[in-house]
């Protein structure tokens, strides 16, 4: 493949102007018991996130099966042994499954060993349905511990689309890939909703689709005039429903009307920033200003 520097100063494949990445995150409600434990015990509030194994995933994937293009999925170890069968149809369809840990487990309140032991076993619960060793990983929850990366490292990742502060991929010290993410991107903070009890506390009502359509699309064509990567976040339980599935069909639809776009999956984006883009971040990059900033709190300690 050819590649020429996009203004972004990252060169994309075949000339391409930018990268997007359509990545789904499937973590059969997981997400909201971790921050409102008492939805585990209320089977009907509940079941707003438990819908995405029973309808959306599969509606998501006839949506990409239309499109044609493959995916990257983030799943946590114990759904894909909850969820087997249909996470092996995900991964036969094509699709990249991820690690988003094991049980939507904090490593930053985890001892070393602790992290590498679920991060281990988050792999092979994921290799056991789609005969291939994830190669990438989703913090599910909490901040990113000092040193992460080396753990990751350790347990077999090469790359992780966890941290925000760039709109390109980046190398940690340890040379795994870092591919940024971006709430804006998310489906759920424009639809995450239950009433009673209300959860997330505080948030407003669902979004208008035709406004979320046009967020979505605006951030696409800036990230595409800066020669960015752009990687939309969905939820089965989400954007996998009836009507807002066109949505997802309408996106995708623009992305791919534009030929100077790289359309990829995760580990396609990593595997290419890493023989062809790979270097040090620079020493006002986000990452080492957190670095830094972590050093100053261990030292005044």
């Amino acid at each position: 493949m050819s590649a020429a520097p996009s203004d972004s100063g990252v060169a994309w494949p075949r000339g391409k102007r930018a990268a997007a990445i359509i990545s789904v995150i499937f973590d059969d409600g997981m997400d909201a018991v971790a921050k409102a434990p008492d939805l585990a015990g209320r089977a009907k509030s509940r079941s707003v996130w438990l819908y995405g194994a029973r309808r959306g995933v599969e509606r998501l994937c006839r949506a990409f099966e239309d499109a044609a293009i493959r995916t990257s999925w983030f799943v946590p170890g114990e759904v894909a042994e909850t969820h087997g069968a249909l996470l092996r149809a995900v991964a036969g369809a094509g699709h990249e499954l991820e690690s988003h840990g094991w049980a939507f487990e904090r490593h930053d309140t985890l001892p070393r060993g602790d992290s590498l032991a679920l991060l281990e076993r988050s792999r092979r619960a994921l290799e056991n349905v789609s005969d291939r060793p994830p190669a990438g990983f989703r913090l599910p929850i909490g901040a990113w511990p000092d040193g992460f990366d080396h753990i990751l490292k350790e347990a077999g990742f090469l790359w992780s689309a966890s941290l925000n502060g760039d709109d390109v991929p980046y190398l940690h010290s340890s040379s795994l890939v870092e591919i940024p993410v971006h709430l804006e991107l998310e489906d759920r903070p424009y639809f995450q909703f239950n009433f009673t009890p209300p959860f997330p506390k505080g948030l407003g009502r669902i979004a208008s689709y035709g406004g979320v359509l046009a967020n979505w699309i605006a951030e696409f064509e800036a990230y595409r005039k800066f020669g960015a990567c752009f990687v939309l976040q969905l939820r089965p339980e989400m954007t996998g429903t009836p009507g807002r599935i066109g949505l997802v069909e309408a996106m995708i639809r623009h992305i791919q009307s534009c030929g100077d776009v790289w359309v990829a999956t995760a580990d396609e984006v990593a595997q290419w920033h890493m023989a062809n883009n790979a270097h040090a971040p620079e020493p006002d990059h986000p990452l080492n200003v957190f670095a830094a900033y972590q050093r100053e709190v261990r030292d005044a300690r």
